[in-house]
């Protein structure tokens, strides 16, 4: 009778599968976690540069919105990788937007967020926001 100690190689080749696998699940985790914290940081920027439009609305003449959107901007520029942002009027109330990446100067319909992305709020002449 043969008796055999030890690990076959079968079943280190199993073994070394089986860990192999679980290291790719890792990485896959990995690369996933570094995407989402980069979307949540362009998230949190936009947010931020939209609340600096919205409080220089506040306070600016109604006649120097243009000079602080074309600043504005400029800051998107520098913050956003293609940060663009907008000043609309609709019925006395502000309608800003900032897009960032891909999604170039087309209008934001609804907030998005990612790698490139829009967000939008309205300020009502009061100084409230609808959304």
């Amino acid at each position: 009778m043969h008796i055999s100690l030890g690990f076959s190689f079968i079943e280190i080749v199993v073994s070394l599968f089986l860990l192999s696998l679980a290291l790719l699940g890792l990485d896959a985790m990995c690369i996933t976690a570094l995407h989402e914290r980069e979307t949540a940081y362009y998230f949190s920027i936009a947010t931020q540069q939209i609340n600096n439009m919205v409080e220089r609305l506040l306070i600016a003449h109604p006649d120097d919105v243009s000079e602080q959107l074309r600043i504005w901007n400029t800051q998107n520029l520098q913050t956003l990788p293609k940060g663009y942002g907008t000043v609309a009027m609709h019925t006395g109330d502000y309608q800003v937007s900032i897009m960032w990446g891909e999604q170039g100067s087309e209008s934001c319909r609804r907030n998005k967020i990612g790698k490139s992305g829009c967000l939008q709020v309205t300020l009502n002449r009061d100084g409230s926001l609808l959304n």
